[in-house]
């Protein structure tokens, strides 16, 4: 076990690393809020003090930092639609000199910006940034890959690769909580279906306590998980840090109550249930299922649809036998999984569209949605048939050039411009360290956790098996 952790570790930080070396400062989602509020708590700034205009002009909490924290035009790549522009029109400064930097994150739980904010107090420059960054990236990479350490058997450490889609990877090496927090659930899935209880502890905790819905998204996952061992643990392990992580997220709801949540900073056209409902279905939708696999930057970065539909094909193979081959609490828990994340996609955009405009995304949901996947790794019946078909698990090599495609197209976009052709290697702007290191990275990554799998034993792992479990 020792050594598939290592070596799952290495290839998912290099996954993630590839994206943090790859991308320009505000990159992908809201990193320019996320950033600022790790400097923040790292500066004792547990809260906001003061409201300041963000990049793209609207009114927000801010906290006082330096300038060189962020791009004075840090929105640049991607506000003027649809000439996205390349990297290139970010501008830098070294000036440190206090000013107001605003954040709409400002009032989100420390946990993990705590845990990746040390660069940036060190170094508040692109430079701290990509440190933070390949902080984040590791954390994530310890989660997957004591969840891949765990899996045992080849069908469920294939189910944790398929798990960790470059939309994973790209917010693991990115300043955002949400990376952490579909990791953190990953490792919860697993560590409560092998019955590993520390680990679901610490799981727990942290998906508790990184983003607002982390303890609806804690108690789902067990609840499915738990569904599908038939088992009730009464392990402290498991309870204490859990409880430990909902006292701490209900303190934090108290402290920092958000009056202004729901203010968009723009006026809102007004909408009725009726129209969100017929706008989910010709274009959020899409967005969504597109964004669980890849669509970056702020969503304005696009891959081929035969990408998405080819990882989602790897997944199907997975779920489908998993559906046909299992128990009857295993179908449930699938199921269970893939409607509450729908059901919980379609409430928020309900909710929030008539008060800030389109809000949902894909990503929100990966906590609950990952374990459509990961329990269908969970399927002995299905195992014993694949040991005969060794080279089914070979098709997880397929995932190595989709994470180099994924990647080169989002160079791509910040290097050349959105539509030019695929080429990652030159352009108007660079990467710091250049366009080849995050590649290599992305590749070596990609090849050993696909080595790792192929040759992992498939065959059912008799103490912890869903058929022993469910004939007790």
């Amino acid at each position: 076990m020792r050594r598939a952790f290592l070596i799952a570790f290495v290839g998912f930080f290099l996954l993630g690393a590839a994206w943090a070396l790859a991308l320009p400062a505000n990159g992908t989602y809201d990193e320019k809020q996320h950033l600022v509020r790790a400097w923040a708590v790292w500066t004792g700034q547990w809260l906001p003090h003061d409201r300041a205009l963000d990049a793209s002009g609207n009114d927000t909490n801010a906290f006082t930092g330096p300038r060189s924290l962020l791009p004075a035009d840090a929105d640049c790549t991607w506000i003027d639609k649809p000439a996205y522009k390349p990297a290139s029109c970010l501008t830098f400064t070294d000036d440190r000199s206090s000013v107001l930097v605003p954040s709409a994150a400002a009032r989100y739980s420390p946990v993990y910006y705590a845990l990746v904010g040390l660069p940036l107090r060190i170094s508040p420059t692109n430079s701290g940034l990509i440190w933070s960054r390949l902080l984040s990236a590791a954390l994530s990479a310890l989660l997957l890959a004591s969840a891949f350490a765990l899996a045992g058997t080849g069908l469920l450490r294939a189910a944790v690769v398929l798990a960790a889609t470059p939309m994973l990877l790209d917010l693991a090496g990115a300043i955002n909580p949400n990376g952490l927090e579909i990791s953190a659930a990953v490792l919860l899935y697993v560590a409560v279906l092998r019955k590993h209880w520390p680990a679901a502890g610490v799981a727990a905790a942290l998906l508790i306590t990184t983003r607002d819905l982390g303890p609806f998204f804690a108690a789902a996952v067990l609840a499915v998980a738990l569904l599908v061992t038939r088992s009730w643990p009464r392990s402290r392990a498991l309870w204490l840090p859990a409880a430990g992580g909902l006292a701490f997220a209900a303190f934090w709801t108290l402290v920092a109550s958000r009056t202004d949540a729901v203010d968009p900073g723009r006026d809102i056209a007004a909408t009725t249930s009726g129209a969100i409902l017929r706008d989910i279905a010709d274009n959020r939708a899409e967005f969504w299922v597109r964004q669980i696999v890849g669509q970056f930057g702020y969503g304005e970065t696009t891959v081929s649809i035969g990408m998405i539909g080819l990882w989602y094909l790897l997944v199907a193979l997975l779920v489908v036998p998993a559906l046909w081959f299992g128990p009857a609490a295993l179908r449930i828990g699938i199921l269970a999984a893939a409607l509450g994340s729908v059901v919980l996609l379609v409430a928020l955009e309900l909710y929030f569209a008539p008060k800030v405009g389109h809000f949902a995304h894909g990503r929100y949901v990966m906590p609950l949605g990952v374990g459509v996947v990961l329990l269908a790794g969970f399927t002995d019946r299905y195992a014993a048939w694949l040991t005969a078909r060794r080279w089914l698990l070979g098709l997880i090599l397929v995932t190595v050039p989709l994470h180099i495609y994924a990647l080169a197209r989002v160079m791509t976009r910040f290097q050349r411009g959105i539509n030019e052709g695929l080429n990652p290697i030159g352009g108007t702007w660079q990467p710091p360290l250049g366009s080849v290191l995050p590649l290599l990275a992305c590749l070596v990554g990609g090849a050993l956790l696909a080595v790792i799998v192929t040759r992992s034993s498939v065959r059912p792992t008799p103490v912890h098996s869903t058929a022993n479990t469910l004939s007790n």
